[in-house]
């Protein structure tokens, strides 16, 4: 791979190593990155991005799309229905978490 020198667009310069690189909860393994010594931002060349990109799309995080909800009202709580396809890993679940991200975003982690 060839390793050309850019510099960051903070005014940083971008220095090439080898880092653990984890996306998503998988592991990607060890891959060429650059990074700016100065803000510390992490660019993946094209090799390395097309090795994270399938490894997401082996584990179905690839290409997921947004997919419209409804809410509404029963009792005091609010009632969210998901669609089938982003459920499948929630079968066995039993109980997990709700947070707010922001002002109009919700996160759920299991």
């Amino acid at each position: 791979m060839e390793k050309i020198n850019y510099s960051c667009p903070c005014g940083g310069t971008l220095k090439w190593k080898k880092e653990r690189i984890i996306e998503d909860e998988i592991d990607c393994g060890v891959l060429d990155i650059e990074y700016c010594e100065k803000c510390g931002e992490v660019y993946l060349p094209d090799k390395s991005l097309e090795i994270v990109e399938n490894k997401l799309k082996e584990n179905n995080l690839w290409g997921m799309q947004r997919k419209e909800i409804k809410f509404w009202k029963s009792g005091n709580a609010v009632v969210i229905r998901i669609p089938s396809e982003m459920s499948k890993d929630l079968q066995k679940v039993k109980m997990g978490h709700l947070y707010k991200e922001g002002k109009r975003k919700l996160a759920i982690e299991f």
